[in-house]
């Protein structure tokens, strides 16, 4: 993977995050902030009408100041100004709070001026009015009021626990986010160390293939012309045998040297307008006298109103001529190679079939991977590097094209390349 390809996802994730972060934080706050007001608008509206349903019973007036104090989420203060009747108070408490939702239960104490102190009443519980409850313990005194009375919610607590297990639970799943994605970056940058020492080693191995390989070719080529070997049979066949192994040596060379080009960044196209129609029997023509050619038959049926294109030259040569060495491998003598053409006002199609083996469907869907080849057992009749097809499909994309195939097993392939023509 390219640094800038590395740059794009760790930026993505780490955006990805921080927005997951950011919006829980958000939702969280909202809906507390929500449900906090909700309640304490609910709850103030419940106690100002019990004190003001208190006062009309003593006769009295509320005070002209503040009634209704909240000194905690879960605990309110109402100043009353008057004697306060724990019945009284209990009964309109019960009639209040039962008659709204979401409230299970309450406690409440009233304060006594002689002790100075907050004189526990009762813990009701609105759902199962029967079930015995357990005291909180003393409410907490407010020392601004002289007559009050002050109503808890203890279930508000656990309300105020669950919120706190949410946030809690969320963080816990941000951070194995967290994890997970700088595993992921962590799995990246050692893939990409692989990635690199592969490449750098199929370059150093490849480079170092070519120059032996040339003083192969030069010295098979010098001895192929000599008299002494030309007259002799077998040496003769030794020279060409020599010759024949060196091309198949420089084929694979040259496919790897062209992936790790690819895979670098430093390849380039070279566009010019080429017709198809003349490249195709250019390379027709090469591979006719390339050795393991001879006895295959090649069938041409050029239907292609518009056979002109702009692409690079020697690299789409090079695919029509992986796409036949590999119908030339997979197929025998004795059946034809069809190579054909047609057009639409957008694009030309190249297609090469052959009637050999064929492929069956769960390998089709990974022949244009790196390094991948069709399973044959232990056979090892078909030699090749499955870097063929990988590199076909990587040069069409390039040019803004595309590459398909059908096969059926027994009955042979048919590879089928498109690419844009040009157009005046």
């Amino acid at each position: 993977m390219r640094n800038s390809n590395i740059r794009w996802v760790i930026l993505l994730g780490a955006l990805s995050i921080l927005s997951i972060i950011a919006m829980q934080s958000y939702w969280l706050i909202h809906k507390w902030d929500q449900e906090s007001k909700s309640f304490d608008q609910t709850t103030s509206i419940a106690l100002l009408k019990v004190a003001t349903e208190m006062a009309v019973l003593n006769k009295s007036t509320l005070p002209a100041g503040e009634v209704i104090k909240r000194i905690t989420p879960n605990y309110y203060i109402v100043n009353f100004n008057d004697v306060i009747d724990a019945n009284v108070l209990e009964y309109l408490l019960l009639k209040e709070f039962g008659s709204l939702a979401n409230y299970t239960d309450f406690e409440y104490a009233i304060y006594d001026c002689a002790s100075e102190d907050m004189v526990y009443g009762n813990h009701c519980n609105l759902i199962e009015a029967d079930k015995p409850t357990r005291s909180e313990g003393k409410l907490p005194k407010y020392d601004e009021f002289t007559y009050y009375f002050g109503v808890k919610f203890p279930s508000r607590h656990i309300d105020l626990r669950t919120n706190a297990g949410l946030t809690w639970f969320l963080s816990l799943l941000a951070a194995i986010t967290i994890t997970f994605f700088s595993y992921a970056i962590w799995v990246i940058f050692n893939q990409r160390r692989y990635s690199e020492m592969q490449r750098d080693f199929i370059n150093n191995m490849t480079h170092e293939f070519k120059t032996p390989l040339t003083s192969i070719q030069l010295s098979s080529d010098f001895l192929s012309k000599q008299p002494a070997i030309q007259s002799d049979v077998r040496l003769n066949r030794y020279t060409e045998l020599i010759r024949t192994q060196y091309q198949r040596l420089n084929i694979q060379v040259e496919k790897l040297l062209n992936v790790a080009r690819l895979e670098s960044g430093e390849f380039g196209l070279k566009r010019e307008t080429v017709d198809m129609h003349e490249l195709l029997e250019e390379v027709l023509e090469t591979k006719g006298a390339e050795s393991g050619i001879e006895g295959h038959t090649f069938i041409t049926e050029y239907k292609a109103m518009h056979s002109i294109t702009s692409c690079d030259r020697t690299h789409i040569a090079s695919v029509i001529s992986n796409l036949i060495d590999n119908a030339v491998k997979y197929s025998t003598p004795s059946t034809p190679i069809t190579i054909s053409t047609k057009s639409d006002q957008y694009t030309i199609e190249v297609s090469i079939s052959d009637e050999g083996m064929g492929i069956s469907p769960a390998h089709q869907k990974h022949l244009f991977r790196k390094f991948y080849r069709v399973p044959s057992g232990n056979i090892h009749d078909i030699k090749g590097f499955g870097l063929g097809l990988h590199y076909v499909k990587t040069i069409l994309e390039m040019h803004g094209g595309d590459i398909g195939v059908v096969s059926e097993l027994g009955k042979g392939s048919t590879f089928t390349i498109k690419l844009p023509i040009k157009t005046k």
